[in-house]
């Protein structure tokens, strides 16, 4: 959940930069409107007493959609998975099936609402908490809706963005705000005299030396003999450890020499809870150990580890609380007191994309032949911009002990 918070407002300004700038001579009107019919300021759903506007709950359905989207096209690009959901011109079948008795259409609108939820929550939780926005917020926020306005080249043309998007300026300030309601609602999980606060003993901090037993490159095993002498290496370093009088110096410098995972140099250790997507081996290992606590040697698919579990530093300590707030506003979403609108139950996520998309595509293309009528540019050499909303995926790369 807590990839919603980071990437939102890069977000909210990249679907804009997608999708062109057309139709600035027409009157603002709102584009999830012209495809449902349902006003903008209609309340369409109720979440714990927070109320959300059509124009909020498309926004998040749009984007579930883009995101379903370009998920679909890597995953089958990559590793050819998902080609049931496309069909021979690169559309995606929306009514194909993700998984059994689970359409794509289906899928993407049970992802939106998700969204909805979850920030919705986080309103819900501040008024609880009493978190509300302060002046250097709200400073920030107008300093970055300032630099937005900069980017497109003025009001005029930054409105036209959110028209695109279909969202007024309070409801791009209201995601916005958001944003900085759960960073001070992760800053209470923080703070021990808050109802909110966590030691976060679920979260640790652990370092390892890795001898790998399976080729680095092909991730072939290796030989029994090759095998057998990483073991007996693990065996010495160990022993020296379990005599050491600094324990973590001598790992640190143990670990530049024999160390064989590429994916530690980055942070030199790994932040581990029970969601984390690490080898169960690994990951049971981390969470068992105290602080300051060695391991033996503690055998994965990938080799021999040594583990060492050391305190958390102040930016693990912030992606820790993140993760059990984000774990809190989950729990609160599946208990959450929650209505629709009988106007949602006849939304098809597929077709309202297709329609949205369809709409920026045709404004793409007339303001494209308007710039070649006035001279501003050729019209038969100007590039089609990207698919309305696509915003890029997540992505990493892996680690030996992922």
């Amino acid at each position: 959940m807590k990839r919603w918070i980071g990437g939102l407002l890069a977000l909210v300004l990249t679907v804009a930069v997608c999708v062109g700038c057309g139709g600035k001579d027409e009157e603002p009107s709102n584009i999830y409107y012209d495809i449902t019919g349902i006003a903008p300021s209609e309340v369409v759903m109720e979440v714990d007493g927070i109320q959300i506007p059509a124009e909020l709950y498309f926004y998040w359905l749009a984007y579930a959609c883009s995101n379903a989207e370009y998920q679909v096209n890597m995953l089958n690009a990559y590793y050819g998975l998902y080609s049931n959901l496309l069909a021979e011109d690169g559309s995606l079948v929306w009514d194909g099936e993700l998984e059994e008795g689970v359409t794509l259409s289906q899928q993407a609108k049970l992802d939106g609402e998700g969204s909805v939820k979850f920030y919705a929550s986080i309103e819900a939780m501040a008024k609880e908490q009493g978190v509300t926005l302060t002046d250097e917020d709200k400073a920030d926020m107008d300093k970055s809706l300032a630099d937005a306005k900069k980017q497109y080249g003025g009001d005029e043309a930054f409105q036209d963005g959110l028209r695109q998007m279909g969202i007024s300026q309070e409801t791009f300030e209201r995601i916005s705000g958001d944003t900085h309601l759960f960073d001070h609602l992760r800053e209470q999980v923080l703070d021990p005299s808050s109802a909110l606060y966590s030691e976060l003993d679920s979260s640790a901090y652990v370092d390892h030396i890795l001898l790998m037993t399976v080729d680095s490159q092909t991730n072939e095993p290796l030989s029994e003999e090759d095998a057998a002498a990483k073991y007996a290496t693990a065996q010495e370093l160990l022993s020296q450890l379990q005599a050491a009088s600094d324990v973590e110096a001598l790992f640190n410098e143990l670990v530049g020499q024999y160390g064989e995972d590429p994916g530690r140099a980055t942070e030199q250790g790994y932040l581990v809870n029970s969601s984390s997507n690490f080898v169960q081996s690994f990951k049971d290992t981390a969470l068992s150990l105290e602080i300051g606590g060695l391991s033996g040697i503690v055998e994965s698919e990938y080799g021999y580890h040594i583990m060492l579990r050391k305190p958390l530093t102040d930016s693990q300590r912030e992606t820790a609380a993140g993760d059990h707030l984000s774990a809190l506003l989950e729990e609160r979403m599946a208990g959450a007191s929650i209505t629709y609108s009988d106007k949602l139950n006849d939304i098809d996520a597929g077709s309202f994309y297709n329609k949205y998309s369809e709409i920026l595509q045709a404004e793409a293309e007339a303001s494209a032949q308007g710039e070649g009528q006035t001279g501003s540019g050729d019209a038969g050499d100007a590039g089609s911009p990207d698919d309305a909303g696509t915003v890029p995926g997540e992505g990493g790369s892996g680690t030996a002990a992922e």
